[in-house]
């Protein structure tokens, strides 16, 4: 019998192959390459459809460059590695060269994430080449009414070269989404952002550099679906401007100065947010911004001090926190400062019972982070209280970044209530008096086991016998890895009394817990 020659129907159907090479480009990332330009060859049907997969999604603009004939490599005579080869025109661009060049770009939908060497990501690849100027200047100039990127819909711009303006305008087109411009300069920055605003009104998710002050009143009111927004310091009218978005999910800035605190106030928004990162430089500047803010759809919630916070400042963020979302919804909760606590350590330092009992609202946290200079007073029972209300919980860290540095009232045994009433942890952080174990040696845990706990931090617990405590960890925590003490105190460490006997001790109890499984 003579096998029949004729393609099955379902591979006639573009759509069809599209997902079938995109699978093949998600499952064979090193040869992803090679293998869809093979399949363009293949036969006349899986061409276009191996085109639009392969040119779809690019890391960098050099794929596309080099397809130009009239671009030439200049070999780099640089003897560092981090000298790469630069592309360069050998010619002016014809209308041949144009025609293949726009052929490959209007099937990109995501690129420009390197345009140089001066780019480099830690995540993503880094590029092969340089990109000269010369090539920048010519693709800013296409032929008439054509458009270089009519399919667009992400972009990641780094290249703060003023050669570079002028085709990045050339890409900023209607059908935008995403538009990462995070690490351009300030004078680019400034030039650039007016040129956005007409120019791509559909664009979703947007991120600015972070250090410019930016001062554009009316600025995001151009972008009604914006949904994810990262910035610098916003000027009063511009973050009102913000909060009248009807789509804004997510929102990370830096707050610079509130000046007209009143009017803000007045006039609260981000009903829709659901995630919120603020960078300030002191918990008051925090805690007025959120004076503003009244969303039921908060879910998370994140702040970074640069100078630091006292226990008053967290008790009324929290406080403010409370009134502005809906604390049953709240899953994520962090707070990490980076300034010493100073002379007045402990007095104004000192979370007490009834601040820790306002998180008790929080009943759907899954994470909660305290990483700041403040220390606390807690015991077994307040803990255990506390753990009551969080069934969800998966990772607590309750200032074991910076220490205590002072004794912890909670034992073993608080952090058994806090394991047998939170069974998702999988993450714990907790400065702990572990000198005193009062534990059996037949059945350390008392019964209570989590097999989901991998990483425990201590802090700067102090400990008593180490082949005791391991015995205890390991019976609890039959998977853990890692016990993690006196590792990110830094230099604001206030060393508790012996506390290099206690870390050796620490060390010593991760020693041993592959020995008494």
């Amino acid at each position: 019998m003579v096998p029949s020659t004729t393609m099955h129907p379902c591979l006639l159907v573009s759509e069809i192959l599209i997902n079938i090479f995109a699978e093949v480009n998600e499952r064979d990332e090193e040869e992803a390459a090679r293998t869809l330009a093979a399949l363009c060859r293949t036969c006349r049907a899986f061409r276009e459809p191996a085109m639009k997969v392969l040119w779809a999604h690019l890391g960098t603009l050099v794929p596309l460059i080099r397809c130009i004939p009239c671009v030439k490599t200049i070999k780099s005579k640089g003897k560092s590695q981090d000298d790469l080869p630069t592309l360069a025109l050998e010619r002016e661009m014809s209308s041949t060269d144009w025609d293949i060049f726009l052929s490959h770009s209007h099937l990109v939908l995501t690129c420009g994430y390197y345009v140089s060497r001066r780019d480099k990501h830690p995540v993503l690849n880094s590029p092969s080449h340089d990109i000269g100027t010369d090539i920048l200047r010519a693709l800013s100039s296409p032929p008439p009414s054509s458009t270089v990127f009519p399919h667009l819909r992400k972009i990641r711009w780094t290249d703060s070269r003023k050669d570079s303006i002028r085709f990045f305008r050339l890409i900023l087109t209607p059908a935008l989404e995403f538009l990462d411009m995070s690490s351009i300069t300030d004078s680019v920055y400034s030039v650039i952002i007016p040129s956005i605003n007409d120019a791509c009104p559909s664009l979703r998710i947007m991120h600015l550099p972070k250090w410019p002050f930016l001062h554009l009143p009316d600025m995001f009111d151009k972008w009604p679906n914006l949904a994810y927004v990262t910035s610098g310091p916003l000027a009063d009218a511009t973050i009102q401007s913000l909060g009248r978005l009807t789509h804004l999910a997510s929102m990370d800035i830096c707050l610079h100065k509130l000046h007209d605190i009143k009017s803000l106030v007045e006039n609260p928004g981000f009903s829709t947010l659901r995630r919120l990162v603020l960078r300030a430089y002191n918990i008051n500047l925090v805690t007025a911004f959120m004076r503003q803010v009244k969303s039921v759809h908060l879910r998370e919630v994140k702040c970074y001090l640069p100078n630091g916070t006292t226990a008053v400042g967290i008790q009324e963020w929290i406080t403010i926190l409370l009134d502005r979302c809906m604390p049953r919804r709240l899953e994520i909760l962090e707070i990490e400062d980076y300034a010493d606590a100073g002379v007045e350590f402990p007095d104004q330092f000192t979370l007490t019972p009834d601040t820790l009992r306002l998180l008790s609202r929080f009943r759907g946290l899954t994470t909660l982070d305290l990483a700041t200079a403040c220390t606390y007073s807690l015991d077994d029972t307040t803990l255990t209280q506390l753990a009551i209300c969080w069934p969800n919980m998966q990772s607590i860290a309750l200032g074991t970044h910076w220490g205590w540095r002072q004794q912890s009232d909670v034992t073993l045994n608080g952090l058994l209530s806090l394991v047998r009433l939170c069974p998702q942890l999988e993450s714990i952080g907790l400065v702990m008096n572990a000198v005193t174990t009062g534990i059996t040696s037949q059945r350390p845990g008392g019964g209570v086991r989590s097999s989901k706990v991998t990483s425990l931090n201590v802090g700067d617990s102090r400990v008593g016998d180490p082949l005791a405590v391991a015995a205890f960890l390991s019976d609890v925590f039959p998977r853990l890895l890692s016990v993690d003490a006196f590792n990110h105190l830094g230099g604001r460490r206030r060393p508790i009394p012996a506390a290099k006997e206690h870390e050796e001790k620490w060390k010593e109890v991760e020693r041993l817990l592959p020995a008494v499984l």
